[in-house]
């Protein structure tokens, strides 16, 4: 079972498509009171519909909420919940950290920590049969509108369509 780290664009987007009750039966998903703040706390006043779907995965505690207990003062120029789920990084032992934000990506790559965007996610759980392929289809289709074109098109790709 993979241990996940989840931003907020991550929880958006794959509870907008429906792929993230199935991820948080096969991996362990973690995220931090800031994310969640800005995914239910925001997303509700806002009434986005996936704000309800985090919410009600939280209250199941199959996303845990896990705050960093160090302070530290960088900020790496991001948003609070980014810079919340770095600090948390460096220390729990997960795997990877799952996002679509673009400056948030490259703070990874430059401190060569290992992310996976949706898309990618996605395809390494097909692969290893934690879901289904025709399940995975139906996933496609409902982030298409929220993904970048080649992390759709490379999606459609690995998984047959």
């Amino acid at each position: 079972m993979y241990k996940l780290l989840l931003d907020a664009d991550a929880l958006i987007k794959l509870a907008s498509c429906g792929a993230l009750p199935k991820i948080c039966e096969v991996c362990d998903c973690i995220t931090t009171p800031e994310v969640e703040r800005e995914t239910v706390e925001e997303g509700k006043k806002k009434l986005y519909p996936d704000a309800e779907i985090i919410e009600s995965l939280i209250k199941k505690g199959v996303i845990k909420i896990k705050k960093p207990t160090l302070n530290p003062k960088e900020a790496f120029n991001l948003d609070v919940g980014e810079t919340s789920i770095l600090h948390l990084s460096k220390e729990l032992k997960c795997q990877f950290i799952v996002s679509d934000d673009q400056a948030f990506i490259k703070e990874l790559e430059r401190q060569e920590i290992n992310f996976l965007v949706p898309a990618d996610l996605l395809i390494l759980l097909t692969r290893i049969r934690d879901i289904e392929p025709k399940e995975t289809a139906k996933y496609t289709e409902k982030l298409k509108a929220y993904i970048r074109e080649r992390d759709y098109i490379r999606l459609k790709t690995e998984i047959g369509g």
